[in-house]
């Protein structure tokens, strides 16, 4: 067995349910309903073995720290005492030798002091998730009865910023984001200035070749095609960029593009070259890939992993984990010849999926990335001398100029190893 694949990061899916129903959720509502088969809350017995299947993992690989990610559904439908309990056990087991880490990502909703006392003083990285203005936000994080949820993670947020402990320890909660074209990106930034953020992640829609966001569906998904989602980020970026104000927030998708581009080495679920150390688990302590392929298809990411049975290192070389793991340097043909192609790696796994040919394809979101990337990269180029430029011996490159290497790359080239192999991975 290859002791090379090694996991750092697990998503516990402590909670199958959630108190909200996004209308793109990828666990409840892209087709994927094995959750209907969950436990509600993940078991003493799943954390006990789960910890200890960590443990084994960290001892086996000499790895100082592991990262535990409390996720759902919502996770806080748990209740306090489960995360008590969790993070005793998990210090109690790995701690001096193995660092454990935690971070939680929340809706908000149910939030109040005493969470925030238990994540400041335990040190628990908090996450809240919020589509920008109230206005797009309820069009798709609504509640089951179909009402937007703006309002009541907005309170959340206030008692998250507003918290004693929180603010004694100096910690502060940051905010997802899934990018909607159909909003202004300005009102976007201007709103998060606004409700005083001061990390934010945006996140392209997690979706397929098979069933695109709407705002690709009406054409061919090619380098050709326009290119939404990179326009809307562009105008967020240059916005943010040039904001003179230190209190801005900082937006973690940006941080990473112009650290990869001035060769900071770090990867990513939807950038970088690094190998991919995450798996998850569900609360009945099923072992899978990570949770957003689940979108490529009902009960796509079962495995036949548990952690009451197996290894983490087992669950590493099923199919669709070593695939995952592997995603950055297993490239398909186009991301090869890609000039942008150590930033972007590839973009994220589950965008790449089509039914008729696997993994092997670049994303879903290839076009507005390669536009994004080679934006940024020139806009963080006109920052440096023409002097420094030359002895670095690096040259902007345009949008128009990628995509022309590109194509005639592809239409010189023959299929490499990587993407055979990728094209025998197929469901």
């Amino acid at each position: 067995m290859n002791q090379s694949l090694k996991c750092r990061t697990v998503v516990l899916k402590i909670a199958s349910r959630c108190n909200i129903n996004c209308s793109y959720c990828y666990v409840y509502n892209k087709g994927d309903l094995s959750y209907l088969k969950q436990p509600k809350i993940m078991s003493s017995e799943v954390v006990n073995a789960l910890i200890v299947k960590a443990k084994n993992h960290c001892e086996a690989h000499n790895l100082d720290y592991f990262e535990f990610i409390f996720h759902g559904g919502e996770p806080l439908l748990t209740g306090i005492e489960f995360f008590k309990e969790f993070i005793s056990t998990a210090r109690k087991e790995l701690l001096p030798t193995i660092q454990p880490r935690f971070s939680v990502q929340t809706n908000g909703i149910l939030l109040n002091d005493e969470w925030c006392d238990l994540f400041a003083e335990e040190v628990i990285n908090l996450g809240i998730s919020l589509d920008g203005t109230k206005e797009i936000n309820d069009r798709y994080r609504v509640d089951h009865k179909g009402n937007g949820t703006y309002e009541r993670t907005i309170s959340g947020l206030k008692i998250a910023q507003e918290n004693k402990t929180m603010k004694a320890k100096g910690r502060s909660p940051g905010l997802l984001t899934v990018i909607n074209t159909d909003v202004s990106p300005i009102d976007v930034y201007n709103h998060y200035r606004e409700i005083k953020i001061n990390r934010v992640g945006l996140l392209f829609p997690d979706n397929t070749y098979d069933d695109p966001p709407v705002e690709l569906s009406k054409a061919p998904i090619d380098l050709d095609r326009k290119t939404p989602f990179a326009d809307w980020l562009i105008e967020i970026f240059d916005i943010w960029f040039y904001d003179p104000n230190p209190s801005k927030p900082r937006i973690s998708l940006f941080h990473y593009i112009i650290s990869l581009i001035l060769g900071v080495d770090l990867s990513f679920d939807l950038l970088g070259t690094d190998s991919l150390e995450i798996l998850s688990i569900e609360t009945d302590g099923s072992i899978e890939a990570a949770p957003t392929f689940s979108i490529c298809g009902d009960g796509f990411t079962k495995a036949g992993m548990n952690v009451l049975n197996n290894e983490f290192d087992q669950a590493l070389h099923t199919d669709l984990a070593h695939m995952y793991h592997q995603s950055k340097v297993k490239l398909p043909r186009q991301c090869q010849v890609c000039p942008i192609n150590e930033v972007c790696g590839g973009g994220y796994a589950p965008h790449r999926y089509k039914k008729e040919n696997g993994f092997n394809n670049p994303s879903l979101y290839c076009s507005d990335m390669l536009k994004l990337i080679t934006h940024i990269q020139n806009r963080i180029l006109q920052e440096f001398e023409p002097d420094t430029l030359n002895k670095a011996e690096i040259s902007p490159i345009s949008f128009q100029e990628a995509k022309t290497i590109i194509k005639k790359s592809i239409s010189n080239s023959v299929k490499s190893a990587s993407e055979l192999e990728l094209e025998n991975f197929s469901r």
